[in-house]
């Protein structure tokens, strides 16, 4: 009897607890549904995932960053930017002094951690020292993001010792109360390196310049760095103090007496559509909107550089949908316009005033706002985009018609757009002769068919059907949320 009883209230304390466990989950479904109901819409399209039921020969393509002016300098070499809720942003910045030791073998540094604001990326305000560094062997890589569910940051700096790159991290809970890890250093690896909080996988990502050892001969033009190929490795962490993987480079070197197998997956290498001589020299990655987006510094050795660092090739724009597992729709297509001028691009981007900016010294780089990426046509093609509620806003396009690139084509070149429900079919008023789009070239075009909005179908699930022909399609989104 006695064990019936315990069995009895061992089955309601589970059936409470499936419950509790339930109204929780529900709770939960609730609130992430609130939340991305209230995320503002925003179509980005950068590969085939972005497109369905396709007709006629698109292409996706990027857009190089370009200079836009030069100012003064900040003061600081930036680093690191985060949007605040005013609209400004909270931007970090190093400095780096020499600290003079005549007996000491590297050279003897110390790094000032400084955090300001700005709202134009140009003018940097309440500049203040949030982090000074004890003297030590530091180089000039310092990499920042921040953990969107803790909103702890973390900083990452580089440090030489015997056994070679350390990679060396420190946190704040709020960008002003700065402190060495006490694992550090959390690994070692090459000396390239960017650093950004992946939404997708709710995880940090690292991507480093490393080394993959090729066999004898593979390397045909052999420069300083021997017979070894440079490429990237990819680390994932959840809150920036344990790595997977959580090798070292001199590990897989065994350098250390701890020999480990790198997994393939761990490195990001060069394939059979690549020159043979290819190498990643670096990656400055960083998550946009609902995806991460990369400027990779290609480099191929040269023989007019033998054993010597030859020059790097170009670089070019790769995109993620989760930060680790990368496509490349533009191979060959150079994505700095400044280059070699600027070799290559090491911060996040600010997105102000309509426009995505890096800060480089005293040079002020970017591009139009969500116009990294896009899809195209020569001739005319049709593409769908993804199924999506209508928001309570209209809806704007992000275009360039005709395309830059075929300028010399105004007269034919067009962007037509319908409205289809749930079951592929047209919307009754909504056809594509009504929304006809020619000679624009704007990020907030308008989306009107014969002169309505699409707001009154707000609530209900559907599809954009585009025509295009000699136009670039970066980007949809709804009006509230252009700036």
């Amino acid at each position: 009897m006695s064990n019936h009883r315990s069995n009895t209230y061992e089955r309601m304390s589970n059936a409470i607890r499936f419950m509790r466990a339930s109204l929780i989950l529900v709770a939960a479904n609730l609130i992430v549904g609130h939340a991305a109901c209230a995320e503002p819409l925003r179509l980005l399209f950068s590969t085939a995932q972005d497109v369905t039921n396709t007709w006629g020969k698109l292409h996706f393509g990027v857009t190089p960053v370009r200079l836009i002016r030069e100012c003064e300098p900040p003061g600081f070499t930036a680093v690191g930017g985060f949007p605040r809720p005013d609209g400004s942003w909270e931007v970090f910045g190093q400095q780096m002094t020499e600290m003079k030791r005549g007996d000491e073998t590297r050279r003897v540094m110390v790094w000032k951690l400084l955090r300001a604001n700005t709202r134009d990326g140009v003018k940097f305000e309440n500049v203040e020292t949030v982090f000074e560094s004890e003297p030590g062997a530091w180089t000039d890589h310092l990499a920042m993001a921040k953990n969107l569910d803790s909103r702890e940051y973390l900083a990452l700096k580089l440090k030489v010792d015997d056994n070679g790159f350390a990679y060396t991290a420190f946190f704040s809970p709020d960008g002003k109360q700065w402190a060495a890890h006490p694992g550090n250093p959390l690994f070692y690896d090459g000396d390239a390196m960017s650093l950004f909080w992946s939404k997708a996988l709710r995880r940090f990502v690292v991507v480093s310049k490393s080394f993959q050892q090729v066999p004898d001969g593979a390397k045909r033009i052999v420069d300083h760095g021997g017979k070894n190929r440079r490429v990237l490795a990819l680390r994932s962490s959840p809150d920036g103090r344990a790595w997977d993987p959580s090798d070292s480079l001199q590990d897989v070197w065994n350098r250390r007496g701890r020999a480990q197998v790198r997994p393939d997956a761990a490195l990001t290498v060069p394939d059979a559509e690549d020159p043979p001589d290819l190498e990643f020299y670096s990656g400055n990655g960083f998550w946009y909107r609902d995806r991460a987006y990369m400027m990779v510094l290609n480099y191929a050795a040269s023989p007019l550089a033998l054993r010597k660092h030859g020059p790097q090739l170009d670089n070019e724009w790769w995109t993620s949908r989760d930060g680790l597992r990368w496509e490349r729709p533009a191979r060959g297509v150079n994505a700095l316009e400044v280059f070699p001028q600027i070799h290559r691009l090491e911060t996040h981007p600010l997105i102000v005033g309509g426009r995505i900016l890096f800060v480089r010294g005293r040079l002020l780089l970017g591009m139009p706002e969500d116009r990294i990426s896009f899809v195209g046509a020569r001739a005319n093609a049709e593409f769908s985009t993804a199924s999506f509620r209508m928001p309570q806003a209209d809806l704007c396009l992000n275009a360039a018609v005709p395309s830059p690139e075929r300028a010399f084509a105004a007269n034919q070149a067009y962007v037509m757009a319908a409205v289809l429900d749930d079951k592929g079919e047209v919307v009754p008023g909504f056809e594509r002769e009504k929304c006809v789009i020619q000679n624009a070239d704007k990020i907030d075009l308008p989306l009107r068919w014969a002169g309505k909005s699409a707001r009154g179908l707000a609530g209900r699930n559907i599809r954009l059907r585009f025509s295009l022909r000699s136009a670039n399609i970066y980007a949809v989104t709804s009006a509230s949320d252009n700036r």
